[in-house]
């Protein structure tokens, strides 16, 4: 009762967490504070935020400073900023020494006002397809060069300077951004930009992603994704062994955790079935009891992450294989050797202790042999979902079905039957 009481809070934290303070009567000015890649995490954000600016006729000025991400998830906070520039007007200001690169200019370019500072950045704007093919990465570029031009036309911008940016990569300083009519004004501070506007009167509501935000941000990454899914099933696997509830509760946390990643970024149905038949590799380590099961499991799963990222389109600025990813993958590849050898003793402590099988009892029953037995070499059988180990005065092959004949030291005497 008190582990549900103190759930039931926690998601109640959450969930007035998630929702954006309440309006006044008075009009303000709203912030949106954006030093985050673009990812689902920030278009629930943007989404969030600008329903509340425009049900209270707010204007809004996006502070931006982001290396770019996810295009699916830009072109969806494009459509929002332009929504909202039916009833408010929305401003993306560039403040020193950040950018506006390449996901996150084309949410730049959807604002009714751009201002710069002297030595922030806009662009570059091509878009790339992971593990696509030729033909896929011309589709892109084409659909998101029209996409971005459109913005511009709208909003009366340097057309040519925009293809440039698609097309061919190029970001512009503030001043060279001026200079060629894709922006308003240069502004090196954000005062400015609210004195310019006419702002100056109004309270400002500064915006920040809230929790729940950030963690779709996090988990929307297909490395911790990946690495939340493997590491679910390893900690239910080894909870088996321990008896523990512990072990077990996270791992169906983290495997949760994780395939919710798995759905923010849009998987491919055949990286989810190798993740799947990687976790059935490694449950089935509990029956062989090697470790090869472990690491066919483990292999599979990286596999399964690794095709989560083809045929996403991204746009940034930031290497989709970055430092975190690959720290990510080299923990999960240290895990196969650790957690196969940690397995493999594990399990033979298991099978070392006193069976719960009194012997007493054993003598007579029937069951199966696990490995081959003869004369010269001791094998294990399967009695009364126990294992023993067991000698025999005839041949005996895995799989066969036998009988106990005796009992002494810890060891059974077998015989084949038909």
């Amino acid at each position: 009762m008190k582990l549900a009481l103190i759930g039931i809070v926690i998601i109640a934290i959450f969930v007035v967490m998630a929702i954006p303070s309440g309006h006044s009567d008075t009009k303000s000015l709203v912030i949106i504070n954006f030093n985050y890649d673009v990812d689902p995490g920030a278009q629930d954000y943007f989404q969030s935020v600008l329903s509340y600016a425009t049900s209270n006729h707010d204007p809004v000025i996006i502070v931006m400073n982001t290396p770019g991400g996810y295009l699916d998830n830009a072109f969806n906070i494009v459509n929002y900023t332009i929504s909202a520039e039916k009833s408010v007007t929305v401003t993306t200001y560039v403040p020193p020494g950040a950018m506006a690169a390449s996901a996150g200019s084309y949410i730049a370019m959807a604002s009714d006002f751009i201002y710069m500072s002297n030595n922030s950045i806009i662009g570059p704007s091509e878009p790339y397809i992971i593990g696509g093919t030729a033909l896929e990465q011309e589709h892109v570029t084409n659909a998101s060069l029209a996409f971005m031009e459109a913005l511009g036309s709208v909003h009366g911008r340097n057309e040519s300077a925009i293809y440039q940016m698609v097309e061919h990569n190029v970001a512009y300083t503030g001043i060279q951004a001026q200079k060629i009519g894709i922006i308003n004004g240069i502004s090196n501070n954000l005062s400015a930009v609210v004195q310019t506007l006419g702002y100056q009167n109004l309270p400002k509501v500064e915006f920040y992603e809230n929790s729940i935000q950030q963690l779709e941000s996090f988990l929307s990454n297909s490395t911790i994704a990946d690495f939340l899914i493997l590491i679910g099933a390893v900690a239910i696997l080894l909870d088996i062994f321990h008896g523990s509830i512990v072990l077990s509760v996270a791992g169906v946390i983290s495997l949760a955790l994780g395939f919710w990643g798995a759905t923010l970024i849009g998987f491919q149905p055949v990286a989810i079935l190798m993740i799947v038949m990687g976790v059935a590799l490694i449950f089935l380590e509990i029956k062989l009891g090697h470790g090869l099961a472990m690491v066919g499991g483990v292999i599979l799963v990286i596999i399964g992450g690794l095709i989560m990222m083809l045929g996403v389109s991204y746009s940034s600025s930031n290497p989709v294989l970055n430092g975190a990813n690959y720290a990510v993958i080299a923990l999960e590849a240290t895990i196969i050797p650790i957690g196969a050898l940690y397995l493999i003793g594990l399990r033979r402590s298991v099978m070392g202790k006193p069976p719960k099988v009194g012997p007493q009892l054993v003598v007579g029953k029937k069951g199966k042999a696990v490995s081959d037995i003869s004369p010269l070499k001791k094998g294990v059988v399967n009695v009364m979902s126990e294992e023993w180990s067991a000698t025999s005065s005839e041949e005996i092959k895995r799989g066969e079905m036998v009988e106990v004949t005796d009992y002494k030291d810890g060891v059974v005497t077998v015989r084949k039957i038909s």
